[in-house]
């Protein structure tokens, strides 16, 4: 089936590993163009080393935590493919931590990170992109069910449902399409990290975190990076023309809330 995305102009953020390297593998499958990004310029050549087997991808470096290099990367990325169809921003995560112990540095970090860079992306992508843009936002099931001890996500990630919903409104007139995907518990390093630091605290094995965290997953495992990735490349696609302002959830159905 033709996806509609063959040639099309990508950029995805974060993507020298995990969600955001399957995402950028899946668009290069289909023919897309793609530029990737990350702040350590040895993981991203090796992203680069390994994605371009599968086909035009280029590389930037940026670094999400500065809204200067978020500017740069769009404005980049749009002069090396002569222009930009889609973006899908992925960024990387905040230490994980609770009220009582996050320092106000902590928190001003996790904003730059996890929203200005994020409204800066999508402000620089809406001003480029012509009728039939998408624009899609890798936030996390927190939006919708806080973890314990992942404040800084479960707080400042909130802001990017109205940032979701207030670009999609704005950018409609434009033809601009603009959605957000909340992974679940996602099998990448950052999971890793979590059980890990879980481990410790409660004084289990890594085994028996993990099995604490599928328990509670319907589905009864952990998901793969491609599994989120199908759905970016199904929101960028030509079968999702009428789909803007939402929040799909992929999380094997671990969100008790109806709506």
């Amino acid at each position: 089936m033709d996806l509609g995305i063959k040639e099309k102009k990508v950029v995805v953020t974060a993507s020298s590993k995990g969600i955001g390297f399957a995402i950028a593998k899946r668009f290069l499958e289909e023919g897309s163009i793609v530029v990737i990004s990350s702040h350590d310029e040895k993981n991203l050549q090796k992203a680069y080393e390994k994605l371009k087997e599968y086909g035009n991808v280029k590389k930037e470096i940026a670094d999400l935590s500065n809204p200067n290099s978020v500017k740069n990367l769009i404005r980049k990325s749009v002069d090396i493919m002569g222009g930009l169809d889609v973006l899908v921003y992925v960024t990387g995560s905040p230490k994980p931590g609770d009220l009582l112990s996050l320092k106000d540095e902590d928190w001003s970090y996790a904003f730059n990170l996890l929203l200005m860079s994020a409204v800066v992306a999508v402000r620089e992508a809406g001003n480029v992109m012509g009728r039939g843009g998408r624009i899609i936002l890798s936030t996390s099931m927190t939006l919708r069910q806080p973890i314990d001890n992942l404040d800084l996500s479960n707080v400042v990630r909130l802001s990017l449902a109205g940032l979701v919903k207030s670009a999609s409104r704005e950018f409609a007139s434009k033809g601009i399409l603009v959605n957000g995907v909340m992974p679940g518990w996602i099998f990448t390093d950052r999971v890793k990290q979590l059980v890990k630091d879980r481990s410790l605290r409660e004084n289990k094995s890594e085994e028996e975190v993990l099995q604490d965290i599928t328990k509670d997953i319907p589905l009864g495992r952990i998901g793969q990076p491609e599994e989120l990735a199908n759905v970016v490349l199904f929101l960028a696609s030509s079968l999702s023309t009428y789909i803007t302002g939402s929040l799909i959830p992929v999380d094997g159905g671990v969100i008790k809330a109806i709506f």
